[in-house]
């Protein structure tokens, strides 16, 4: 096998080709093609495959299989004939963008703080996984790097070396090569052995922007977006952010000021309407009547002012007092009871009404999904005692 030296590595901005089918054979998802060249890049290296059409017929996949490349059609097509191959192009250059921005961005990382990517996927973001914690401080100086990078239009090179000649070189590489190494280099910022698909300057990958990121172990990973993607996807918040700016009558540039006045603003009108709720509750705790047990069912309420209602009641005589409030997940409940031991039936009840809570044996408390009348129906059952609706 003469390695690199397929159609695609030689002409990498190549949208169409005419050649000739090599094979044909039948296998499960419907035939595998091989040609004589071929511009589709067979799916690895962490880069997917390309995605196109050959004599009008759409590629399902491309695939390196020892020294062929296998393209996956519906169809056959017949031995010898000359097809006209066309890739999706917009596809095949979002890969390139994409690809050589984390290069630079896992160059760099590698450069400053010595950290290597230890895994790589391409797919609805680029996902870079590092050997070492990242700090958003960090992970930000990097990006601002990426971009002067990206700006400065450097070239992409590459650099096909023997396994004799690879000492020459230092550079990034997560596997040991027993053939030609093929080593993608932009100067001052990264080399790393690499089989996938780069643009020939930074300036075409246009940004380069972090998504997210997240820590596990001792390990960072990092989402990354690139080019058109990452237009696309700043656009996108943009224009979400637009739309928030005028909802709050805001300055789109203090849209975070704006929202942590109005969350103040929410939690300062809870807090009254609680403080009014509980003193409805407490209220309406006097004016109950005597039952042995009762069931209140309280429009919003914390647990401090459902416990408070529960207590004036188990003074006043009631023996056994539940109340249920709304809340983000279906109801909140407190319980007391005097004659009640609801230790003893706290996890079966739990279980009947799909709830999470604690206790003791006098007052347990939770949430659940279950309806008032659900929760009510199950203490019944488990307890024997008729609840009073007082509300």
């Amino acid at each position: 096998m003469n390695e690199f030296q397929e159609y695609y590595y030689s002409h990498p901005y190549a949208r169409e080709l005419d050649t000739f089918v090599l094979s044909c054979h039948a296998c499960k998802e419907g035939y595998e093609i091989v040609l004589k060249d071929t511009i589709f890049y067979p799916e690895g290296g962490g880069q997917p495959c390309d995605k196109g059409t050959i004599q009008g017929i759409t590629v399902l996949d491309v695939q390196r299989k020892e020294d062929k490349i296998v393209h996956i059609l519906k169809q056959p097509l017949p031995l010898g004939e000359k097809v006209h191959c066309v890739i999706n192009w917009e596809h095949r250059y979002d890969l390139m963008q994409n690809h050589t921005g984390e290069h630079i961005f896992s160059g760099l990382v590698k450069k400053l703080y010595g950290y290597s990517n230890v895994g790589f996927h391409m797919g609805e973001y680029i996902c870079a996984d590092f050997q070492g914690e990242l700090t958003e401080e960090m992970i930000q100086e990097v990006e601002r790097r990426v971009n002067h990078a990206i700006w400065a239009n450097l070239s992409v090179n590459e650099i096909f070396c023997t396994p004799s000649e690879t000492g020459k070189y230092e550079y990034r590489s997560k596997i040991e090569i027993a053939g030609i190494t093929r080593i993608v280099s932009i100067d001052g910022y990264d080399m790393c052995a690499c089989c996938g698909m780069h643009v020939s300057h930074t300036g075409e990958i246009g940004v380069c922007k972090v998504i997210n990121f997240e820590k596990t172990g001792n390990k960072t990973r990092v989402f990354l977006l690139s080019g058109r993607k990452a237009f696309d996807y700043l656009n996108h918040i943009q224009q979400e952010n637009s739309k928030i700016s005028k909802l709050l009558s805001a300055n789109p540039l203090e849209i975070s000021s704006a929202v942590s006045d109005l969350g103040q603003r929410y939690l300062d009108l809870q807090k009254s309407y609680r403080q009014l709720s509980t003193e409805i509750m407490l209220k309406d705790a006097k004016q109950i009547p005597m039952y042995d047990a009762i069931l209140y069912t309280a429009l919003l309420a914390d647990y401090e002012a459902m416990r408070v209602f529960c207590n004036q009641c188990i003074k006043k005589g009631i023996s056994t007092v539940m109340v249920i409030a709304k809340n983000e997940i279906g109801y909140a409940y407190v319980i007391m009871s005097e004659n009640v031991d609801l230790q003893s039936i706290r996890a079966e009840f739990n279980t009947r009404i799909h709830a999470k809570g604690g206790g003791n044996g006098e007052m347990m408390q939770g949430s659940c999904t279950a309806t008032p009348t659900e929760i009510s129906g199950a203490f019944t059952t488990l307890t024997g005692a008729t609840m009073h609706i007082v509300s």
